[in-house]
């Protein structure tokens, strides 16, 4: 996902875990951590030379998170959550184009009873 992809998501929407790393580091850090972790518990130490977080993180969210986390393994959640809102706003946007359900259950390989049950859901 890119940025502007990102700048769409409704945090709301995002599981509690990921709305609390999102508070604490922003939503395309965020991003970046469940794609590189996601899934998998994480170990925040109490100073960052001991974590291989820099290498894939920018300083600064290092810092936050030991900040916030320091001395607790973090479950951080998959990258998934994200993704699914992308998918699910994006076929809401078809459907409002007029992109059938059959068109869209084919195109992101969901059933027709996948795409009304996320139609429904985006509608309400």
């Amino acid at each position: 996902m890119n940025t502007q992809q990102l700048q769409l998501i409704d945090v709301e929407q995002l599981p509690h875990s990921l709305q609390v790393l999102i508070e604490c580091i922003g939503v395309e850090q965020a991003y970046r951590l469940t794609q590189l972790y996601g899934g998998r518990p994480r170990y925040i130490p109490k100073h960052p030379q001991r974590t291989g977080l820099a290498e894939h993180l920018e300083a600064k969210t290092v810092a936050a998170l030991i900040q916030r986390f320091a001395g607790m393994a973090l479950e951080i959640p998959k990258a998934d959550h994200f993704l699914r809102q992308w998918r699910n706003q994006q076929i809401h946007h078809e459907t409002r184009n007029g992109t059938s359900r059959s068109e869209l259950a084919h195109k992101y390989g969901l059933s027709q009873r996948q795409i009304g049950n996320i139609r429904r859901s985006l509608a309400g």
